[in-house]
């Protein structure tokens, strides 16, 4: 056997054509399908709704503690300290 320039094959060129050929055809063929049980993808289903439900949560709530701090300055109350009465 020779190359398209004129080259014989070697050996090891063989064997490693054969082994991608094998291993680019166990690599495309379809994998065997397998049933999954209605409890597993329920319970698949509820915890990434959860997970969602999470994180929508937690970008709200920085949401709106980032529009508080730039809603402008913040209500200063001030107190007058006085003594107590009727001592």
């Amino acid at each position: 056997m020779s190359t398209a320039s004129g080259e014989p094959v070697t050996t090891f060129k063989l064997i490693a054509l054969v082994v991608l050929i094998a291993v680019t055809g166990t690599v495309l063929q379809p994998a065997r399908a397998e049933a999954m049980e209605p409890m597993t993808v329920i319970t698949i289903v509820g915890v990434a709704v959860g997970v969602i439900l999470i994180i929508a949560v937690v970008v709200i709530a920085n949401m709106r503690e980032r529009q508080t701090r730039e809603a402008g300055d913040p209500v200063l109350i001030a107190l007058e300290a006085r003594a107590p009465e009727g001592l």
